[in-house]
């Protein structure tokens, strides 16, 4: 008598005579595949009345160890998943995978890693690139993959995942990052500098910010701003950088009003045309910390600057800030026209 028989009759999860059936099933199942006349309707057949009979074993001996009780070879769970895995990897073989099914696979794996070698998952990997671009099957593709012990597939699926979600693959980077801030430390900035430079601006933007934070919390100002000196180079330029920057800047023990002041200059001329913020920013900045008789002048380099259908806008914000910062001088408030 094999393990999975002796395990099945010793914990009554089936009959002899339903285990009669079980084997004879799988007996024709197994002829079928090979003179390839199986249809994909026995196929996911036989994939539930397996996956049915593992999570019975599962749940036994879940039982039998709430109890206190010694539990025979569990062996049985091992055995019971590889034959899951072998029935999905003929379905994909034969037929078309749809994406209910691989979000049910994807599951079944989930519950299941302690009994799952990861060599065997390869033609899952397979059967998603082999879908429509699904980010959602992506992230639960990589969610499995994180919790398996290989770090070379683990980066083969997030790269494939990217590959394929292009633009849409941002939710795998920061899956990545956190992963590598805990896991592999190492790598984190191997990551960083990829990210950064990939050509999608809504990834690339948010890992250079990302990475210059990074930076700052587990190195110094000075390789802070060295990074930030790198990433500005980079092409398209980043605004909400010069941002963090600036606020790293200010912020800092060795606060200098120069070097604050050539960030807002930089960003005004990269950002300045369609951007009226870059300039109000830099006014309230002159205004608070720096000189406030420097305000005119910016904003007369705003008006000069921005595209004709923001200088409304602009002029209006800026009479604002004029209007408050008269008021709380307690002076008259004067009002700039068009």
């Amino acid at each position: 008598m094999d393990f999975e028989s002796e395990f099945l009759k010793t914990y009554r999860i089936l009959k002899w005579d339903e285990f009669t059936v079980l084997n004879n099933d799988r007996i024709s199942i197994n002829e079928k595949i090979t003179n390839k006349v199986i249809t994909k309707h026995e196929l996911l057949l036989q994939f539930k009345a397996e996956l049915s009979l593992l999570n019975a074993c599962k749940h036994k001996i879940k039982d039998e160890l709430e109890q206190g009780l010694d539990v025979i070879d569990t062996q049985v769970l091992v055995l019971l998943s590889k034959r899951v895995i072998e029935l999905f990897d003929h379905m994909h073989v034969l037929f078309s995978i749809d994406e209910e099914l691989l979000f049910y696979f994807i599951n079944f794996c989930q519950d299941n890693v302690s009994y799952i070698h990861v060599d065997q998952l390869d033609i899952l990997l397979d059967a998603v690139l082999c879908t429509e671009n699904n980010q959602k099957i992506w992230i639960r593709l990589l969610k499995l993959y994180l919790e398996l012990n290989s770090f070379d597939k683990l980066m083969t699926v997030f790269q494939e995942g990217v590959r394929s979600l292009k633009k849409n693959s941002l939710p795998l980077w920061k899956m990545m990052i956190r992963f590598m801030q805990i896991r592999r430390p190492d790598m984190i900035e191997t990551l960083f500098e990829e990210g950064s430079n990939i050509s999608y601006e809504n990834i690339s933007f948010y890992i250079r910010v990302k990475y210059l934070k990074w930076c700052l919390q587990y190195k110094d100002i000075d390789a802070t701003r060295n990074l930030f000196n790198e990433l500005k180079k980079l092409k398209p330029p980043c605004y909400k950088l010069y941002l963090i920057m600036m606020a790293i800047e200010s912020e800092t023990s060795d606060f200098e009003l120069l070097t604050v002041r050539k960030l807002y200059d930089e960003a005004c001329i990269l950002f300045g045309t369609d951007n009226i913020e870059v300039w109000l920013d830099y006014i309230r900045f002159e205004q608070t910390d720096g000189s406030p008789k420097l305000m005119e002048s910016i904003y007369t380099r705003g008006l000069w600057k921005l595209e004709p259908n923001l200088k409304n806008t602009f002029i209006e914000e800026y009479n604002n800030i004029k209007r408050e910062f008269m008021n709380s001088l307690g002076k008259e408030v004067i009002v700039i026209d068009d």
